[in-house]
């Protein structure tokens, strides 16, 4: 089977910041994205959907190496008041013409 090389870039952020980073991914030349609804915890407390407050998002896009390391530079850059973490891991996505 023939798969596309590329890197998954995963971000996870308070639901107000969704889209800001819509925006910057698509601007960087990002073609795509998922987004869902995130709940979790960690150094920052337990973050959950209520009444009040929207919780966190995590916003997906797969997307070439480069493009990758542009977008994680970008958010380190221009995100550093958020709380905030994003991360990048390689993956074999189908189809592959999808991506090329």
């Amino acid at each position: 089977m023939k798969t596309a090389k590329v890197k998954l870039v995963t971000i996870v952020a308070d639901f107000a910041a969704e889209e800001r980073l819509i925006t910057t991914l698509t601007a960087l030349g990002a073609s795509g994205y998922t987004l869902t609804r995130a709940d979790g915890g960690g150094l920052h407390g337990v973050r959950r959907r209520g009444v009040v407050h929207a919780g966190n998002v995590r916003i997906e896009t797969l997307v070439p190496a480069d493009l990758a390391y542009k977008i994680l530079e970008h958010i380190v850059r221009e995100y550093h008041e958020l709380d905030l973490i994003a991360y990048a891991h390689d993956v074999e996505a189908v189809p592959p013409e999808h991506f090329s």
